[in-house]
């Protein structure tokens, strides 16, 4: 329960839910409401240094906890929905490889293409989707094809689709359609992940 973050209460889960679900001495022993938690996010995000500091905090937050990561970002939208979305997703679509943490949707590409139906079978939560975005990396926000990275494209608009629409986060499917990328700087990168 602790690492799958759309069931991870953190320290939210109670005596009783630690010792039934067998997480008794996983956790500090005071449990702590959403806005407890929420208040000390806040003070750690305040001390993020930019934009795309902010981008990385806040995946990482969803990463281990989809819950508070929804709460979060829904109590601050105006001052959230930038980092994660547009304009701060460019920036981080063109440094994926290089602040890339966690596997989050399908990659898709000329290896395994011909797997598609078995891949999305296996994907944890098919049974319930109820809406995919796919990106070709091909023309992102204006700066080009971004390979492997445009990721990010369908990461951040699922998020807000569940932050306006309130679709759960298990019934979205995020997929880069990985074809390969002309980008000379990308394919010059040692660390690109494409």
């Amino acid at each position: 329960l602790l690492r799958d973050p759309l069931a991870n209460k953190g320290t939210a889960f109670s005596e009783d839910e630690r010792v039934r679900f067998g997480l008794d001495g996983l956790l500090p022993m005071r449990e702590l409401t959403l806005e407890e938690q929420m208040d000390r996010l806040a003070e750690n995000y305040a001390r993020t240094t930019d934009d795309l500091a902010r981008y990385v905090f806040l995946r990482a937050l969803q990463d281990r906890n989809e819950t508070l990561f929804y709460a979060f970002v829904l109590s601050r939208l105006e001052e959230l929905a930038p980092i994660v979305y547009t304009p701060t997703v460019g920036t981080a679509v063109e440094r994926f490889s290089h602040i890339y943490r966690r596997p989050r949707g399908l990659f898709l590409n000329p290896n395994n293409i011909s797997r598609c139906a078995e891949i999305l079978r296996e994907y944890p939560y098919s049974d319930g989707l109820r809406l995919i975005v796919a990106t070709d990396s091909e023309g992102i926000l204006g700066i080009g094809d971004q390979g492997t990275g445009g990721m990010g494209i369908p990461v951040g608009k699922l998020s807000l689709y569940v932050l306006g629409a309130g679709i759960h986060p298990s019934a979205c499917l995020p997929i880069v359609l990985d074809v390969g990328t002309d980008n000379q700087e990308l394919l010059d990168d040692s660390a690109y992940l494409g």
